[in-house]
């Protein structure tokens, strides 16, 4: 896009994210870059079901404010009231740089604008991939990273880096130990779950490994999460008592139910069957049911679910990062590394977008739940 042409952004309705547009902005005259700043245009964003869910809990969780549609929006998506923009994880060029160690024409990755056009930050160097391995960053990692720090921070193995999985309160080292556990995970198939399937078998020491991992997803993902290689087990949606059944088998030291937004129903039927065993229960909750509903609707579902813990993947991070500092992020981005050499998930394949027409169909189509578990749905501008 050259200077002349008007920037595009997409804007959905704050109660329903099914009903979206794409806006054009006006065009505006170029105001001077401050100093340490950088002026950037995205290039590659990845989209997948946790854009929904940020989009439907925006109120609580602040992602409507980190880019706010500009006041030079057009009526009535200028309303920020009823309307909402996110973010999405993925890659920009920097197009300005007064920040010395980051040259014009360098890549950064992060939870970004979506949207042509230009908008300014300051984010880390990030350059030197092809065009597979900048999807694969774009859709997965910062997912699957979540998955991770929940594995070795919220279930971390050694006191030092316990962290609760919300980021504060009490947190034994029995809440975190997952020792002879059978860990069942809900929507198996989402990004965030396989990181976290993922970091239980290869991200931890054999000895601290759960004693299985159990997949629990719907007969469109069944193919998907078996071909992974994550999972022990895999147990459909309506098939709590084989989940039950297994646990009754294996005799696991206890269970913990890891909600990544499991279909409506299934935490509670899968709550009931494990519950009738002998062997005590845990609950943790990461993620929503992806589909669009009100902040009251959100906040009154969320009071019925019952006890367990929720997780806050920011904090998780910030966490780890304020535990381990500049070994935080060589750690992850060594194990991230290995993940994709790996050949990341198998199964699944990136899917190229270009534009943000291209960007808008393929929102329409998560709503819609017509995205299959085996597409990566990612996008150049």
């Amino acid at each position: 896009m050259s200077e002349n042409e008007n920037a595009i952004i997409h804007v959905f309705d704050k109660g329903n994210y099914s009903h979206h547009r794409l806006a054009t902005l006006p065009l505006s005259p170029p105001t001077p870059l401050p100093p340490s700043s950088l002026r950037l245009r995205t290039r590659i964003l990845g989209l997948t079901t946790n854009n929904l869910t940020y989009a439907n809990l925006g109120f609580a969780l602040g992602w409507w404010d980190i880019y706010p549609q500009p006041p030079t929006t057009p009526a009535p998506f200028a309303d920020r009231e009823k309307y909402a923009s996110i973010a999405g994880w993925g890659y920009a060029e920097v197009l300005e740089s007064t920040f010395p160690a980051v040259p014009v024409g360098a890549s950064v990755y992060g939870y970004l604008h979506i949207g042509t056009g230009s908008w300014d930050l300051e984010k880390d160097e990030e350059k030197g991939k092809g065009k597979q391995g900048l999807g694969w960053d774009a859709l997965l990692m910062g997912l699957w990273g979540t998955g991770c720090n929940l594995s070795t921070y919220g279930f971390a193995w050694e006191d030092a880096v316990r962290v609760h999985p919300f980021g504060e309160g009490q947190w034994s080292a029995e809440d975190a130990n997952l020792d002879e556990s059978a860990v069942v995970v809900l929507n198996a198939g989402g990004k965030t779950a396989m990181g976290f399937a993922y970091a239980l078998r290869h991200g931890r020491p054999s000895e601290r490994q759960p004693k299985s991992v159990v997949g629990v997803g719907s007969e469109k993902s069944r193919a998907l999460i078996q071909q992974c290689g994550f999972y022990d087990h895999v147990v459909l949606n309506d098939d709590a008592g084989k989940a039950k059944e297994l646990v009754e088998k294996e005799k696991p030291r206890r269970v913990v139910l890891v909600d990544f937004g499991g279909r409506p129903g299934v935490m509670a039927a899968f709550t009931g069957a494990l519950n009738s065993t002998a062997v005590p229960l845990a609950r943790v909750f990461v993620g929503g049911v992806t589909m669009p509903a009100t902040a009251a609707d959100l906040m009154k579902s969320r009071g019925n679910r019952g006890d367990g813990v929720q997780v806050n993947a920011n904090a998780l991070q910030e966490k780890g990062i304020e535990l381990g500092g500049a070994k935080y992020f060589s750690d992850f981005r060594s194990a991230w590394e290995k993940f994709k050499a790996r050949g990341a998930i198998k199964g699944t394949k990136l899917v190229w977008g270009e534009g943000m027409d291209a960007w808008e169909k393929g929102w329409d189509a998560f709503c819609k739940d017509e995205v299959p578990a085996t597409e990566g749905r990612v996008y150049k501008f």
